[in-house]
């Protein structure tokens, strides 16, 4: 950067003379700024529509998949015995279920133990001595050990049991009203178990049911007892659920099981027969259309307005300058405006919803003669007549309106028909259904955009608009460059003239200090 003399010699203001020479070449670099922002703008309208597209082209993908349609409204008449949910692969029909007997956890709780609390040592709470005692807990997973010694708390004893359940499928737990140690396993069923056994350091069997106190009446067992009479150990079993599908009786590990495509949760004993009816959820279907349906009308809008939007070429994007004289309340005014019509008659969007449309207003072919062939069969086109009211114009812009009665008769009289319209997918993608083919159209228009204007995490050389951009970015540095070399050589035109009008004033002052001495 040169020396800057800022009119010392000649009075005259030379900041403002460069800046002011300086505006009018920085005009160039103006345009160019404005321009990248312009870009700018367009790409992020690109994007804000193509999150809308994306979005309507996973719900197309929804729509593809039949299980959508085969959606069943179940329902049990002993709601408080057994409750039923079902599947797509439910048939509809009536069925049986009776509640024979519960599937049970293998569980048991000791008899009242000794005094204290927890804290208290087990020696004080079990009666056990010695220092390598071996506890051995088989469950359902596997079995582990723990060593117990009489000084350890009764609450360590039940963390040490608890640390294990990973490995047994066994858990316990100490109530302190109660004074009783819980045992219980994590899963029911005949496979669920507890057996316990304890020897002590010589490796001898110690009595656990008189450790326990288990001849306590007030004792509990869930499941079934099988611990022979004179055995030094503890041994419970779970027990299976026994139930009558339509008459035939049979087990479950579980309270809850599924039989045909349904899946019942027993809640209690009963002799009672439940009655279970399984039918096509229409409602469910109906409302799956009609979200499909908004979510199109909601993308065409939000295009339509993109598209239909005027362009004012009087409202180009602020330069620094003039953000400088602005208020914040005028600059954004402004932008709005400015941004107003990026995507105005936009090909691609435009080509893109045409395509749309067609897809919904055509017949798919390849189906059977006289089978349902096109969204109008079905109650869902561009007009609604309800009494004397028309719905839809040609200002709507394919705006998608349903006759929720025809369409609920379709789905009543012809639900695989319906289906059919939408999911159908063959190799001839002409005769794709409507789902599939709005997903096709769908995927193209995401594509393009993409292409056009990336998405957030896009590197700019891999999309069109992000190419354009760099090319502006390397024409701005390379027109910074120059306009700072213009910038030095105006001030060391005006340093070189400073000095030159300092040398004839020095010189003028020497001559007419000769004169006055003279």
């Amino acid at each position: 950067m040169s020396i800057r003399i800022s009119g010392l010699a000649s009075g005259i203001d030379t900041d403002t003379m460069v800046k002011q020479l300086m505006a009018a070449a920085r005009l160039p670099m103006d345009k160019l700024v404005q321009k990248q922002q312009t870009l700018e703008w367009k790409r992020d309208s690109y994007r804000e529509l193509n999150n809308k597209i994306l979005d309507f082209k996973n719900a197309a993908f929804d729509m593809k998949l039949q299980s959508g349609y085969l959606a069943k409204k179940v329902s049990s008449s002993l709601d408080s015995v057994v409750s039923v949910t079902g599947s797509a692969n439910a048939n509809e029909g009536q069925y049986t279920f009776e509640v024979v007997k519960l599937a049970k956890a293998a569980g048991f709780s000791t008899g009242a133990l000794g005094a204290g609390d927890g804290t208290a040592t087990i020696g004080e709470k079990l009666a056990l001595t010695g220092t390598d005692n071996k506890l051995t807990i088989a469950g359902a997973k596997g079995t582990a050990e723990i060593t117990l010694d009489e000084d350890y708390t009764l609450n360590e004893m039940i963390a040490n049991i608890n640390s294990k359940s990973n490995e047994t499928g066994v858990k316990a737990a100490y109530d302190s009203t109660m004074n009783r140690i819980f045992f219980t396993t994590t899963q029911t069923g005949e496979d669920s178990k507890i057996d316990l056994t304890l020897t002590n350091s010589s490796g001898t069997e110690t009595d656990l049911n008189s450790i326990f106190n288990m001849s306590d009446t007030n004792k509990s067992i869930t499941g079934e007892d099988v611990t022979p009479a004179s055995a030094n150990t503890i041994n419970i079993k779970g027990l299976d659920a026994t139930i009558k599908f339509n008459g035939i009786q049979t087990t479950y590990p579980s309270n809850t099981m599924t039989i045909a495509g349904l899946t019942f949760t027993a809640k209690q004993e009963s002799t009672e027969i439940a009655t279970v009816e399984v039918s096509q959820d229409i409602d469910s279907i109906v409302d799956k259309i009609k979200n499909f349906v908004d979510k199109y009308n909601s993308l065409i809008s939000d295009v339509d307005a993109k598209v239909s939007e005027k362009r004012d070429r009087d409202y180009a994007p602020l330069t620094d300058a003039q953000r400088e004289e602005m208020s914040e309340d005028e600059i954004k005014r402004w932008e709005e405006k400015a941004k107003a019509g990026m995507l105005s008659n936009d090909s691609i969007l435009s080509g893109g919803m045409n395509a749309l449309r067609r897809v919904l207003t055509d017949t798919v072919g390849g189906l059977p003669s006289g089978q349902l062939n096109s969204l109008a069969a079905i109650g869902i086109s561009n007009t609604n007549i309800v009494g004397s009211t028309i719905s839809g114009s040609y200002a709507d812009g394919g705006k998608l309106y349903i006759d929720e009665t025809k369409l609920k008769a379709a789905l009543a009289d012809n639900p695989d028909e319906v289906m059919a319209l939408f999911t159908t997918d063959v190799t001839d993608s002409a005769n794709d259904g409507i789902a599939a083919k709005l997903y096709d159209k769908a995927s193209n228009l995401f594509q393009q955009i993409t292409d056009k204007a990336g998405a957030s995490t896009s590197i700019e050389s891999n999309y069109l608009l992000g190419k354009e951009n760099l090319q502006i970015a390397d024409q701005i540095t390379s027109l910074t460059t120059r306009l700072q070399d213009l910038e030095d050589r105006y001030y060391k035109q005006f340093t070189a003239m400073e000095t030159y009008i300092n040398q004839m004033n020095s010189q003028s002052n020497w001559l007419a200090q000769q004169f006055s001495t003279s």
